[in-house]
C-alpha cells in the first residue's frame, strides 16, 4: 500500500540506515613514502647503535649498566714486630682519623669548629679553617689520633666532620727505645725507615675485596638478599727479632746515664751473641746541644755511626800476625821510649806509650794488657800493609756487614801502602773508621773459634747467616787467654770491666784527635785539647764457653775521667750484669767464690786507671 503522504522523490529513512556505505578517504602517497623512510632511518639508527655497544662498548655507560655489583678494598693488618720471646715491639692498633665535608659545613660555622678541634688536634688551626672552608668534599683534619679522643669530638656533633677509622703503629716498649732499629711507617703504613723499610713487603700482607651487589640504576643502594662476594685481606707476617725486649730497655737507659753523668756527646751500646750473631741490643744516645738533654735519637747509630776505634783494634792486629805465624804470646820484644816515623815531607811523627816502661823486653801479652802503642806498631810492621789490609778486609772492616741495613755505613780504611804512618796507625786504630757493629762482630769471631757469623737481627735469618773462618781456632783461644789479662791482671786497663760469676775478656780503648782550628779538626770545648772517644768491646763466658759479647763507646766525654777503661768499663760491666740475668745466663760454678751478678762487683779496682794518663805528642792513647 502506497503512503500517499511521502513527498515526491523522499527515500525511505530505515532503508537508507541499513544500506552499507562504499566511500573512503583518500591517500596522499607522498606522505606515505616520507612516513616509511622516516621508519627505516629510526630503525637503522637504533641498530646501528646497538651494534656498536656490543662491538665496542663505551665504558661510560657500560660501567653503570652491566656492573652491579661494587667493589671494595680491604686493608690487610700490617704485620707486628715482637722480641725473641714474642713480646710486641711494634703493632697496628685502631685510631682514630677526623675528616670533614667542606660543602656540610656552614661558614659561620667555622670558627667555633676550629675553636673545638684545636683544642683536641695538633693540627694547626690555620691550616683547620683552610680545609674547611674549601669546595672539595672531602678533606683530612687529623690523621691516627687516638680513639678516646675521636670520640670526644665526635661527641661535640660537629656540622660535617665526622671519623674514619685507620691503623696506628704502636710501640709498648716505648717511643724511644729501639725505635732507631724497628725503625717508622708513614700515614698510609708503608715502611720508611728502619727494620719496617728493609722487610716492608713481608710485613704489608695482601689487601682484599668485598663485592656487593648494588641497584643498576644509581650503583648505591645496596640490594637486600643480593649477591655479596668476599676475597679476604691476608694480613702481613709477623716478624721476630732477635733482640729482647728488657735488655734493650735497659741498656738504653744504662747509656743515657752514661752519656749525662761523663757530659759526652753521643754513646752507644750493643749486645750480640757470637755463635749465631744475634743482635739482643742495639742502642744510642745523643746530647741535645741546645737544651743539654739526652735522649734516643732516629738515626741507628751501632749500623750508621763512624769513629775511630783506637786501642781495641790492636786486637784485630795482633790476631793476625799471630794467626801468620810472625810472633807468639811470650815472646820477648824490646821496646824502645818513643818511636819515630818521617813522613815524605819531611815531618817526623812519633808514637809514643801512655805507661812508663819499666823493663827493657815485654810480651805480646804484656803488649795488650798495658795496651802498648809502640809494641803493637813493632809487631804490625811484621805483617807489612799487604798483610795489615787482608786482615782488615778479612774481619770485615771497609764493607757493609750482611744486614745491609737502611743507611748503614762501610766504615773508611784506607790503602795502608800509600802513607809512611798509615800502618803504624792503623794498627792501634787511628787513621780508620769504623762502625760499632763490625768492631764487636771482630770480637764475636774471636769468640766464636776464629769464624764470624754475620749479624742477625730477624730469628728466621740465623740460619740463613753467612759465616766464614776468619783466623785459626787456635790464634782466636790465645786472643781469649790474652784478652782475660786485661781484665784481670794488675796491669791490666780494663779491670773495671770485670763482673763477679763470669769470665770477662776484652779490650779498652780510648782513640782521640787533635783539636782543630778553621774549620779543621774536631772543636773541643774544655783544656785538654782533645777530643776522647772511650770504648770497651768484651766477651762474657760461663762453664760452657763465650755467651754474649758487649761493645759499649762514648764520644767526647767532658767530665773528669775519660779513657776507655775509666768511663766505658763500669758502663760495660753494668750492662753485662742486667743481660746476664735477662739471659739466664748461669754463673760460673767453678773457680768463682761468689754466683751474685752485681754490676757493682766491678767497682772494687781503683777509680783512676792506666789508660786515663794524659797523651803526648802524636799517639793515640788507651
Amino acid at each position: 500500500m502506497t503512503n500517499r503522504n511521502r513527498r515526491p522523490g523522499s527515500r525511505s529513512r530505515r532503508r537508507f540506515l541499513a544500506r552499507p556505505s562504499s566511500a573512503r578517504a583518500a591517500v596522499c602517497p607522498k606522505r606515505v613514502g616520507a612516513l616509511g623512510a622516516l621508519f627505516v632511518l629510526v630503525m637503522g639508527g637504533l641498530l646501528f647503535r646497538l651494534a656498536d655497544l656490543q662491538l665496542t662498548p663505551d665504558p661510560a655507560y657500560a660501567q653503570p649498566l652491566g656492573n652491579t655489583l661494587r667493589e671494595t678494598e680491604l686493608e690487610a693488618r700490617r704485620g707486628s714486630l715482637v722480641d725473641r720471646q714474642g713480646r710486641p715491639l711494634a703493632m697496628s692498633m685502631p685510631s682514630a682519623t677526623v675528616v670533614a665535608d667542606p660543602r656540610l659545613v656552614p661558614e659561620e660555622d667555622i670558627p667555633r669548629i676550629v675553636n673545638a678541634l684545636s683544642t683536641r688536634i695538633d693540627t694547626d688551626p690555620t691550616v683547620l679553617a683552610s680545609r674547611l672552608a674549601s669546595d672539595r668534599h672531602f678533606v683530612y683534619l687529623d690523621r691516627q689520633i687516638d680513639l678516646e679522643v675521636g670520640h670526644e669530638i665526635m661527641a661535640l656533633d660537629l656540622p660535617g666532620v665526622y671519623l674514619l677509622e685507620e691503623p696506628r703503629r704502636e710501640h709498648p716498649n716505648g717511643n724511644c727505645t729501639g725505635l732507631a732499629l724497628l725503625g717508622r711507617v708513614d700515614t698510609d703504613h708503608n715502611g720508611i725507615s728502619g727494620l719496617e723499610k728493609l722487610y716492608d713487603e713481608e710485613l704489608t700482607g695482601v689487601n682484599g675485596t668485598l663485592a656487593v651487589e648494588v641497584s643498576g640504576f644509581d650503583g648505591r643502594a645496596t640490594i637486600v638478599g643480593g649477591e655479596q662476594v668476599i676475597k679476604p685481606a691476608v694480613a702481613g707476617a709477623e716478624l721476630g727479632l732477635s733482640l729482647h725486649r728488657d735488655v734493650q730497655f735497659k741498656t738504653q737507659e744504662i747509656i743515657e746515664s752514661a752519656v749525662l753523668e761523663n757530659q759526652a756527646d753521643l754513646g752507644i751500646a750493643l749486645v750480640m751473641i757470637p755463635s749465631t750473631g744475634e743482635v739482643v741490643a742495639a742502642v744510642g744516645a745523643v746530647r741535645d746541644q741546645e737544651s743539654d738533654a739526652v735522649g734516643c735519637t732516629t738515626n741507628n747509630l751501632p749500623f750508621t755511626h763512624i769513629y775511630e776505634p783506637g786501642s781495641t783494634m790492636k786486637t784485630v792486629t795482633l790476631a793476625a800476625v799471630f794467626d801468620a805465624g810472625l810472633a807468639t804470646p811470650h815472646e820477648p820484644l824490646p821496646l824502645e821510649e818513643m818511636r819515630n816515623y818521617t813522613l815524605d815531607d819531611g815531618v817526623n811523627f812519633s808514637v809514643v806509650d801512655h805507661f812508663t816502661h819499666t823493663k827493657e823486653t815485654y810480651t805480646p801479652t804484656e803488649i795488650l794488657t798495658r795496651s802498648s802503642n809502640i809494641g803493637t806498631t813493632h809487631l804490625a810492621e811484621r805483617l807489612e800493609p799487604a798483610g795489615m789490609n787482608a786482615a782488615l778486609t778479612a774481619f770485615g772492616f771497609g764493607s757493609q756487614t750482611g744486614v745491609h741495613f737502611p743507611g748503614e755505613s762501610a766504615g773508611i780504611v784506607q790503602d795502608l801502602s800509600q802513607s809512611t804512618v798509615a800502618l803504624p796507625t792503623t794498627s792501634y786504630g787511628q787513621g780508620v773508621a769504623v762502625t760499632p757493629i763490625q768492631m764487636l762482630q771482630a770480637y764475636n769471631t774471636i769468640a766464636n773459634d776464629g769464624i764470624a757469623v754475620d749479624p742477625v737481627l730477624v730469628l728466621d735469618d740465623i740460619d740463613a747467616a753467612a759465616s766464614r773462618r776468619v783466623i785459626e781456632p787456635a790464634t782466636a783461644s790465645q786472643m781469649m787467654t790474652m784478652l782475660r789479662e786485661v781484665v784481670e791482671n794488675v796491669d791490666g786497663t780494663g779491670r773495671r770491666a770485670a763482673v763477679a760469676g763470669f769470665d770477662v775478656v776484652g779490650k779498652t780503648g780510648t782513640a782521640w784527635q787533635p783539636c782543630g782550628e778553621n774549620g779543621v779538626g774536631y772543636e773541643c770545648a774544655d783544656e785538654r785539647r782533645r777530643h776522647y772517644t772511650p770504648s770497651f768491646a768484651g766477651i762474657v763466658s760461663n762453664d760452657d764457653g763465650p755467651q754474649f759479647t758487649v761493645l759499649v763507646m762514648l764520644d767526647n766525654p767532658r767530665g773528669e775521667h775519660y779513657g776507655g777503661g775509666s768511663v766505658a768499663a763500669p758502663v760495660f760491666a753494668e750492662i753485662v750484669a742486667y743481660t746476664a740475668r735477662q739471659l739466664r745466663v748461669p754463673a760460673m760454678t767453678s773457680g768463682v767464690t761468689t754466683t751474685a751478678v752485681r754490676a757493682a762487683a766491678a767497682t772494687s779496682v781503683p777509680v783512676e786507671v792506666a789508660d786515663d794518663a794524659e797523651p803526648v805528642e802524636t799517639a793515640a792513647t788507651d
